[in-house]
Parts: structure tokens; sequence; C-alpha cells
């Protein structure tokens, strides 16, 4: 392949280029420590968060190397040409990695890690110099990544970061076996309480304007509209949405350009325990009693209800049928200033009208809702 074989050639040429300067190995992701002592060892971990690809055949098809580790010993020497890094699983002499979306972490403070995403058949084809640094800051807490003879530059904690980003290059996602099918991946957020954060990448062959994400809740029913995005944002966070073993909760991300829009993307889930208070409200916010509208409206099988409370008080918010039946009791006990969501299942009931009634402090307020199976 000419890629391939220019890779090679790119490695020769790299420790000539250097050999004055910063020696680069034959690997594309090296990785260190710095602020560690002269003889400490740190093993360094890479976790493939959806699929990976690999060379074969004359294409990068699905599969690959999707976890590896490392150990490196003492602080990053970036004048050594032997310093340790990964190397993709295609060519020579691992430990090896494959195009993907990895979360690297490490021994020495196992709470730090961010999203390395190496989906991009350029550097994989090493269409662009392949090689960068990524050592942790030991003393700071801190990653950082540099390319060959530049400056370090922190990488947030958590965040997200891609290869073309780190060699200011554009990406090409057009020679990855089924990309669209497979780049949607859904990880825990970087606060607590986790909520669910979708991650994906720039789609090939459309010239999107920005992504829609979807949502539905509970396994069943349409997809809702969550979220849009711009055309160089591959993240989207659901805030309030606690992470756990409740119902499912499925996205799924399509571009778009004005009125056109690609395929979606493959459908991801995650488990869920319900919904948190959020939007606490600042000094001097007022809240007032109020009962929204559920969403989604009609719904099936589930549905998210939002409501305030004005003050220190006995909640109660509870569902009937057309006949005046309590169906569910969702909320009973004493709730703070603020805005609360709450979840309600109607997976076993029959479809038709149903109302949910929301008293508080001498308030009564009721809504109605489809459930349309």
């Amino acid at each position: 392949m000419k890629t391939l074989n220019f890779f090679f050639v790119l490695v020769l040429f790299s420790s000539v280029l250097f050999a004055q300067e910063e020696l680069i190995p034959d690997k594309q992701f090296m990785l260190g420590c710095t602020n560690v002592g002269s003889s400490e060892q740190v093993t360094h971990y890479i976790d493939a968060a959806g699929e990976v690809w690999q060379y074969s055949g004359g294409s990068f098809v699905t599969g690959g190397v999707y976890n590896n580790s490392l150990v490196t010993v003492g602080n990053a020497n970036f004048q050594s040409a032997d310093w340790p890094g990964f190397n993709f699983n295609w060519l020579y002499g691992g430990p090896y990695w494959s195009l993907g979306l990895y979360k690297v972490t490490n021994s020495k403070q196992t709470d730090k890690y961010f999203y390395l995403d190496a989906r991009d058949s350029d550097f994989g084809g090493a269409v662009y110099n392949p090689d960068f640094f990524v050592v942790f800051n030991n003393s700071q807490g801190v990653y950082q990544y540099k390319n060959v003879n530049q400056s370090l530059t922190t990488i947030p904690q958590g965040s997200l970061v891609s290869v073309w980003q780190i060699k200011n290059q554009s990406a090409n996602t057009a020679g990855l076996q089924n990309y669209w099918s497979n780049v949607l991946v859904v990880v825990p957020s970087i606060a607590q309480p986790y909520t669910p954060r979708v991650i994906w990448g720039p789609i090939s062959n459309f010239s999107a304007t920005g992504y829609k994400i979807y949502w539905r809740y509970g396994g069943s029913g349409n997809f809702s509209l969550l979220a849009t995005v711009g055309a160089n944002t591959f993240e989207y966070t659901h805030e309030g949405l606690a992470i756990g073993n409740g119902l499912i909760a499925e996205y799924k991300v399509q571009a778009y350009n004005g009125s056109s829009t690609s395929d979606f993307s493959n459908t991801v889930s995650i488990g869920t325990s319900g919904w948190f208070k959020q939007n606490f409200g600042v000094e001097n916010n007022t809240f007032n009693y109020q009962l929204n509208q559920n969403y989604p409206n009609p719904f099936n099988p589930a549905t998210v209800i939002s409501f305030s409370v004005a003050e220190n008080s006995f909640i109660s918010l509870k569902v009937y049928d057309v006949l005046g039946n309590e169906i569910s009791e969702l909320v009973n006990e004493i709730k703070e200033p603020g805005t609360y969501s709450v979840s309600f299942d109607a997976s076993k009931l029959s479809s038709g009208i149903y109302f949910y009634t929301l008293k508080a402090n001498g308030y009564s307020l009721t809504k109605k809702m489809l459930l349309a199976k």
C-alpha cells in the first residue's frame, strides 16, 4: 500500500532528521511521566471505548487491539530513541495499538485520564507524521501532549483529544470500514454523579454543518431530538440523568446540512438510575411552583416529568388514570427549592390518557399525558 510504504520511509527520515534534537523510536504514541523518581516504574494503560480498526488486505477493517499497557521507568526523556510507546498492530515491534477511541490512564494516579480519538485513516496510513508524545505530570496531576520538538500542551481531566487535533490536521474517516455504523460510544461523564456522555467523530462523505443527538428512554418507542451541536463538536453529556442499573437510555447521532441529513450512526445504550436534582439556582434566584409538560409526549413506555419548588415543602407527585384512580406515586417527600425531574415507566399500562398532579404547600397542578403503544 502506498501510504504504508510511505510510513516506513517516514520512520527512517524521522530518525535522521531529529538525530541531533529529539529522537523518536519506531512508535507513534510515546508515553511517559514527569516528576517521578529516577527508578520509579509507572504503568500506562489504553482501553478502547468502542470499535477499533487495523490495516488488512489493503484497507482499515474493524478489529485489532482493544487494550494494552506499557511500563516506563523514571522521567520522560525526549532525547532517547528508546523511549517506550505503542506501535500500530500491523507494523513491527510492540506493544501495539489500533485506530480507535482509547481511555488513557496510569498506575501513578489512577483517577486521572483522558480520551484519545485515533480513528483517522490518514493518521493510520502515515499520510502525515503520526509520532507524538503524551506525558503525565505527576506533581500537577495532569496529562500533557507534544509533537516532536514542540512544547507541552495540557490536557484537561477527562477531556476528548484527537490525533488530528494534536497534529493540526483534518481528519479522514473515509478509509475506515463501516465507520459511521460504529462511531458512537457512551461513557460516564467526568463529574459525579455520573451521567451519560456520548462521543462520536467527523462523518465522511457528507458536508456536515452540525450534528443532532437523539435519544429514547426505557428501551422502546420513538427516538426524540435531545440536542444539536456544531460541526466541530463530537461529544454531548446528558445532564441530570444518573447512570445506574435501572431503565436503559439509548442514543444515536445524525449529521445535517440545512434540510439534508445523513444516515443515523449506530445506537448505544447505558443503564440509568433515574433523574436527580439539577439547576439548583443561585443567590437571589426565585423559584415558583411549576409543573412542566412531560417529555416526550406522547410516550412509550417511559417519559420524564419535571417540576419546580419555591420553598422547603412536602411534595406529592402522583399519576392517575381517566377515572381518577391512582396509578403511581412518583414523589412523596420534602424538597428544597429548585428544579427536579423524575421518570415515569408505563411499560405495564395500556395505551391511553393519564394525568399527573403535583401538590405542594396548598398548590395543586395537573397536566395530561398520552401513552401510545
